[in-house]
């Protein structure tokens, strides 16, 4: 990958993974970003999901590489709204695939929620059996990206980090918000969660491009727990009492099945020389001290 001179074009750039990924290219690419309802000061305002305008900002800003990070994330929604989800997890990467000349290089922002969580940890060339339509909708994403040879595809499970504000901050202000009601709660002991930083996934990319690597890599943060256990650790940090937490082994049910452990080996990129990885407890403290 060249440097001063390449054009990446970040879509979901004003959203949670997307800033990230523009914040760590821009101070050696030229960095275009798009971006559609929450789109902010020098982020494009495009709907992606609308074919002939991406195609048009396509071939008007024709970029060496397009990191793909838009995407409907929640798998309940996506469950609801299956044709709405698909415009969004799906259709834009046939326009990328059709659009894209055969030079420029493609990444594919995916998910552990291709595999169906009964035999953890997931190799890169393990069979995708999505539960829900949220990995149904990555699983053809996937496919359609592999349609071109140079395409890079990083699955990532949970992310978190400081979004555009404290509110939008994802898994850990989701969290603290539950934490600092003092009310009794019941959290999810049973599904194993991997919260991973978005300045890692944002690094794990810039790594990988510039290695000029093509195919699936898959990158997580370092530990695994359940929703009741971070909570408690989260807790902590913050110097609140969590008693009124309780853990739950049948948590509520919601309208999109989660894989109980989809945990991602991290033997391929570890092998290319990939070791960074950020702690809950470091990520935590900072997105708590950007509250205040």
């Amino acid at each position: 990958m060249q440097h001063r001179s390449t054009i990446l074009l970040v879509t979901g750039a004003s959203g949670f993974l997307g800033r990230a990924v523009m914040e760590r290219f821009s101070a050696e690419h030229r960095v275009i970003g798009v971006g559609f309802r929450h789109a902010q000061e020098g982020v494009r305002s495009v709907d992606i999901r609308d074919g002939r305008a991406f195609r048009n900002v396509l071939e008007e800003v024709r970029p060496d590489t397009v990191i793909h990070c838009a995407a409907y994330r929640d798998p309940d929604f996506c469950e609801r709204e299956q044709e709405e989800a698909r415009r969004l997890n799906v259709a834009p990467v046939r326009t990328l695939v059709d659009t894209l000349p055969a030079e420029s290089r493609l990444v594919f922002i995916s998910t552990d929620y291709v595999f169906d969580g009964n035999q953890p940890p997931y190799r890169e060339a393990d069979e995708r059996r999505p539960i829900n339509v949220y990995g149904q909708s990555k699983v053809e994403a996937e496919d359609l990206a592999r349609e071109r040879a140079s395409s890079l595809i990083v699955r990532i499970p949970l992310l978190m980090g400081y979004g555009p504000s404290f509110e939008e901050s994802g898994f850990i202000a989701k969290t603290a918000q539950v934490i600092a009601g003092r009310e009794p709660a019941e959290l999810d002991n049973r599904t194993m969660r991997f919260p991973t930083d978005i300045r890692d996934v944002a690094e794990v990319v810039y790594f990988l491009l510039h290695r000029n690597a093509a195919g699936v890599y898959h990158y997580a943060g370092p530990r695994g727990q359940t929703q009741y256990r971070w909570a408690l650790e989260l807790a902590d940090i913050m110097g609140v009492d969590a008693s009124p937490l309780c853990p739950v082994t049948m948590p509520p049910a919601r309208i999109a099945a989660r894989p109980a452990d989809s945990q991602l080996a991290m033997e391929k990129i570890r092998e290319l020389g990939f070791d960074r990885s950020t702690d809950f407890k470091e990520v935590a403290g900072w997105v708590l001290a950007m509250q205040s």
